[in-house]
């Protein structure tokens, strides 16, 4: 009795096994034939030149950056930005200007190789120190505003009836006893870097000192080197900047102070402002590609 229990379990055992080794069979043979569903690839944030950033292209045209001090910083609610696009970007939160384009720029370049929702620890003086600003409180203060005016935003890009809703950073988390900061970007803005990107010289970007100047260095990045000219106008509107046109257009002011630094520093090889046949004033300009660029094609 107990030798006919024993091997009705090892019968058992065998069928299972048995069943097993037919599945394994069956799941190779649909592996084979690809009948499987395919494991997602996931979208990093693909690596950058060394010493450099990128933003989407489409988003260097925008006002998504202003030119205007933090103090004439507004709140935004389902703002329409200002852009040469076709697409329809509105914004909802606090302004940004263009030292949260630098912080930001930062924090892409700190995110390159990393997947969506991965958490990415910063040490607050590092980061700093990598934008060319010392450590202290007041410095420390102005970085965690930014990081909260970049995660607290809603940008909403809409094409025709589809859309996407999203913050810069999807998260950011602190602890200031303990020194320990990160944050995470969300997937919809690591899609959008897998678009076209203008590189953005950090090393240059470093000696410029006016929110025109770094505004221009974004908006002349996009496309490759070499001569490209826009209405003086459009410039203004699309940088945000208030200020009156012989203002913007005075010597050593404005839109040629900040040009003068771009040649000084050696992102542009030349530069030109002149009236077209219909009265409107053009800049026209010659963006030197970088020293460490074998290939114009890079647009670096």
């Amino acid at each position: 009795m107990a030798a006919s229990s024993a091997f009705k379990i090892l019968q058992s055992h065998a069928d299972r096994l048995a069943s097993n080794s037919e599945l394994s069979k069956n799941l190779l043979k649909e592996l084979e034939a690809g009948l499987l569903p395919p494991i997602p690839e996931v979208i990093k944030i693909p690596s950058l030149p060394q010493r450099a950033s990128a933003l989407p292209t489409a988003w260097v045209r925008t006002s998504l950056f202003v030119n205007q001090p933090q103090t004439k910083a507004k709140f935004l609610i389902n703002q329409v930005l200002e852009s040469y696009d076709t697409i329809r970007i509105e914004y909802t939160g606090e302004q940004l200007n263009m030292f949260d384009n630098d912080v930001y720029l930062e924090v892409i370049r700190l995110a390159q190789g990393r997947a969506p929702g991965e958490k990415i620890l910063f040490n607050r003086h590092s980061f700093l120190r990598a934008l060319g600003i010392s450590g202290g409180k007041k410095n420390y203060d102005a970085l965690h505003q930014s990081l909260q005016k970049l995660k607290g935003n809603t940008i909403k890009i809409i094409n025709l009836r589809t859309g996407d809703s999203f913050s810069l950073i999807d998260r950011l988390s602190w602890d200031e006893e303990i020194g320990y900061w990160w944050f995470s970007i969300g997937g919809i803005v690591i899609d959008m870097f897998s678009a076209e990107l203008s590189y953005i010289d950090l090393e240059i970007r470093k000696n410029l000192t006016t929110p025109l100047s770094k505004y221009l260095q974004n908006y002349m990045s996009a496309g490759l080197p070499g001569e490209r000219e826009v209405k003086v106008n459009n410039l203004m509107r699309l940088s945000s900047t208030t200020s009156q046109l012989k203002d913007f257009l005075g010597k050593g002011r404005g839109l040629t102070k900040a040009l003068d630094e771009l040649k000084a520093v050696g992102f542009l090889a030349s530069y030109a402002i002149h009236k077209n046949k219909n009265g409107e004033y053009i800049v026209r300009w010659n963006r030197s590609a970088h020293q460490n660029s074998k290939r114009h094609a890079s647009g670096y």
